[in-house]
């Protein structure tokens, strides 16, 4: 075999790898994802938490905060976690609103998702969110017209 046929030969083989490794790096992202967001604010001290039943049926692939109004970062915001599921079936997705002083629970909101193939159904929430978590939001909204 010439030169030409073996260079030939080593670039076909190595775009064929490459092909495959795409292929299954694809797959390895192709989990499905869902989005939770709860009201927030890290001025206070106060940390969302997340445990899975069962466990590692899901797991957190990104989480941020971000402000309700940027010039005022301590006024309160939306923490964001996305959840990728790695199981089929029912899970339960639960939060807590921790104190970082002497870890009381502040809030809680449960999920429970259900992983069918590569879509996700919330089957059901229930949250108990503090007042003063959702103040902030409740005081920037707009007075009500007495008409």
């Amino acid at each position: 075999m010439g030169k030409g046929r073996r260079a030939l030969t080593v670039v076909g083989t190595v775009a064929v790898a490459g092909a495959l490794c795409g292929l299954a790096l694809f797959s390895r992202s192709s989990y499905p994802t869902v989005t939770v967001q709860l009201p927030a604010n890290r001025a206070t001290g106060y940390t969302w938490v997340c445990s899975v039943k069962p466990e590692g049926s899901f797991v957190t692939v990104d989480t941020r905060y971000a402000p309700e109004n940027d010039d005022d970062p301590d006024g309160g915001g939306v923490e964001t976690f996305v959840l990728q599921s790695r199981s089929q079936g029912t899970s339960q997705v639960s939060f807590a609103c921790v104190d970082g002083d002497d870890g009381s629970i502040d809030s809680t909101a449960t999920y429970e998702f259900t992983t069918d193939g590569s879509t996700i159904r919330n089957s059901g929430t229930t949250a108990d969110i503090s007042d003063a978590l959702m103040a902030p939001f409740a005081a920037g909204e707009a007075p009500k017209d007495a008409a």
